[in-house]
């Protein structure tokens, strides 16, 4: 009966720390909203200020990029926007996620003696949150030295400890697990730092159950592996296995780390190490089993400035996590780039469209059933795409044979991008077929958003072309005493052909929908900025 009781109480501790701490633990700034508002209705901050000065007249040339590439301050319903885009509001801090952990590893205490293992990234990037965990873990040990556990003072055996480094090798600080808090405390002062750059954490995950499965299936102990990254590990393709290990032999594992950016392995921004293998130098997603993101970038403005902070921890720890009944504690430390000012949005939100933790195998099966989610899955993993970047628009007739040539020029810019922008869209376009079959709300607004910027890219690309192609065809001027064309975005490519009418028009579709469909949302703010610029063009005098 005793044992029955403490079995029930550790499974309500659990459940609790779950409930707080599974991947989700902190609150999001919506952009789109003030505190309290309806998430589905943009709110705009209004703010008073002084006269601007008189601005002198711009050229229709000056006139027709500054509608094409509207500035991030005429993209409403934002507040308390940094220089990025994002909202500034903070996350957890690493004393706050060890002290979560530290409730764990009292309660798994309380019902057997336990063995928790420390694995510490050791690279140069994750510097400050080694920092702050040996602050945090040296406070812990400290108080266990004076006090012990309160509900076992007197048994010193109660709890074990190991400390592991790994980066490109692991490295076992203390080679047998100890009962002694002096020997901890000295340890954590003894974390190495590995200048490789490469976290082989799943390797290294593997190598800690290898040496350490059997105190939990010789000694029955309890076993708690707490992994402190800030990566996401650079062989995730031995997830699978590992998580196999961990559940066979009954481990639970938590980690302590940093948000994944929206659909990408690794956020827009200078990396803080090197490495000489041609790797990523930094891989920090994405919060899916594969990128569900297209790399399109938003004209001239590029893609730096739309760092999105998922809402979800990369997605292999977190599932590692979640698979063997532990948590993923996202966690900022104090001088760490990311996710610093990247955009947030509210977390109950987020929740509705959180990603598939499915195994490799039942993720391709997801993709083998319907031609959308595998166009999807294919389309980004391609290369970034270039947009359409200052195109010339601007166009005056001295003479025929120096009017051709301007046009050839300004179509050699346009002929560089067609073929990829094409490809992209192809690919999504064939899958679109069974876009009405999606059932996953996440999978299907991330295929709309994807076809339907592709769709932007191709029409704005191609429609330029094709408009450059027709004036050289030769045109009149209306005003004889007129000698400039220009050309202008707008809504229509009717004059370009049916058929990239019919491509615009989709897109704005597609668009559209996402705004109205999934307010508040990342993809809406993605398509509402896309749609802030025309896809089409027209002719001016």
């Amino acid at each position: 009966m005793h044992n029955t009781l403490k079995l029930l109480l550790l499974f309500v501790s659990t459940l609790s720390f779950l409930i707080t701490g599974c991947g989700e633990n902190v609150e999001f700034q919506n952009p789109f909203a003030k505190q309290k508002a309806n998430p589905a209705t943009p709110v705009v901050t209004q703010t008073t200020q002084a006269a601007a000065p008189v601005k002198k007249k711009q050229t229709k040339e000056e006139e027709a990029l500054a509608i094409m590439f509207r500035s991030a301050s005429m993209r409403k319903g934002s507040r308390s926007l940094t220089k990025s885009g994002g909202s500034t509001a903070s996350r957890m801090n690493v004393s706050d996620a060890m002290g979560r952990i530290n409730t764990e590893l009292n309660n798994s205490v309380d019902f057997a003696p336990t063995l928790v293992v420390w694995m510490v990234d050791a690279t140069e990037s994750a510097s400050s949150l080694r920092t702050e965990f040996t602050k945090a873990a040296t406070k812990i040990y400290t108080e266990l030295k004076t006090n012990g556990f309160k509900s076992k003072p007197k048994q010193e055996d109660v709890l074990k400890t190991a400390i592991v480094s790994f980066g490109e090798t692991t490295t076992f600080l203390t080679e047998a697990p100890t009962s002694s808090f002096d020997e901890v405390l000295a340890k954590l002062g003894e974390i190495p730092s590995d200048p490789s750059g490469k976290e082989t954490t799943f390797a290294a995950v593997q190598e800690v159950l290898d040496k350490y499965g059997d105190y939990r299936t010789k000694q029955n102990r309890e076993i708690m592996i707490v992994i402190i990254s800030d990566e996401a590990g650079d062989d995730q393709t031995k997830l699978d296995a590992v998580v196999t290990s961990a559940k066979q032999i009954g481990v639970r594992i938590h980690a302590i780390g940093v948000p994944a950016p929206l659909g990408r392995k690794a956020p827009d921004a200078p990396a803080t190490e090197k490495r000489s293998d041609g790797m990523p130098a930094i891989v920090q997603g994405p919060e899916t089993r594969h990128p569900q993101r297209v790399g399109l970038k938003f004209g001239a403005s590029g893609f730096a400035n739309e760092e999105i902070d998922s809402g979800f921890g990369p997605f292999a720890l977190n599932y590692l996590c979640r698979s063997t009944g532990g948590a993923y504690l996202m966690a900022k430390p104090s001088s760490i780039g990311w996710p610093g000012n990247a955009m947030r949005f509210d977390d109950d939100k987020m929740r509705s469209y959180a990603p598939q933790y499915l195994t490799d195998q039942q993720y391709q099966t997801e993709l083998s059933s319907n031609a959308a989610l595998k166009a999807l899955h294919d389309a980004s993993a391609r290369k970034m795409v270039s947009g359409l970047a200052f195109p010339s628009t601007q166009f005056t007739v001295r003479d025929e044979a120096q009017m051709k040539n301007d046009l050839d020029a300004a179509q050699r810019v346009a002929a560089v991008l067609e073929p990829p922008t094409r490809d992209l869209y192809e690919m999504l376009d064939r899958g679109e077929k069974d876009r009405d079959k999606i059932t996953n709300k996440r999978w299907q607004v991330s295929f709309d958003l994807a076809y339907g910027r592709a769709g932007a890219a191709r029409s704005r690309v191609e429609g330029y072309n094709s408009m450059l192609a027709i004036m050289k065809g030769g045109r009149k001027f209306e005003d004889p005493d007129k000698d400039t064309w220009y050309l202008e975005p707008a809504d229509t490519l009717k004059e370009a052909g049916s058929k990239l009418e019919k491509t615009r028009a989709k897109a704005q579709m597609y668009l559209e929908r996402i705004v109205k469909e999934h307010p508040g949302t990342p993809w809406a703010h993605l398509a509402a900025r896309e749609l802030e610029t025309p896809f089409g063009w027209e002719w001016k005098e």
